[in-house]
């Protein structure tokens, strides 16, 4: 397996864990912190990351169902990731539409993450 693909996949899973983690430990709290924040856009980034590492591999975007579930699922997670950080930064009180939406978005990025993951073993098997 070339080296760009396992780095993007590092980059997605460790996207996985961040990401989780702040959406889950935010819906728990019924609001977000400071620090799950910072989680928050660290998982963001990961996943960008290996977006970016992916596409310049393959040297083009692919329309696939994967990649338009991926797409989507960073644009979305850009978006809420926004969202909590002006509503945190305004000091305004965190709906239950945020953490809604925020479930929505984690389960849209987990159909990406999991048809890639399922695309990649079947390459491999």
């Amino acid at each position: 397996m070339p080296i760009e693909i396992i780095v993007a996949t590092v980059f997605f899973t460790l996207a996985l864990i961040l990401y989780s983690f702040a959406i889950w430990s935010g819906r728990v709290a019924s609001h977000f912190k400071l620090w799950q924040i910072a989680v928050f856009f660290f998982g963001v980034s990961a996943d960008a990351l290996g977006v970016w590492v992916t596409v310049k591999f393959i040297g083009a975007i692919v329309l696939t169902p994967h990649a338009i579930f991926g797409f989507s699922s960073l644009v979305l997670m850009s978006l809420h990731f926004l969202c909590v950080f002006f509503v945190f930064i305004a000091g305004k009180e965190q709906s239950r539409r945020t953490h809604r939406f925020g479930l929505f978005v984690w389960s849209v990025w987990m159909l990406s993450y999991l048809s890639g993951f399922i695309t990649g073993l079947q390459k491999v098997i």
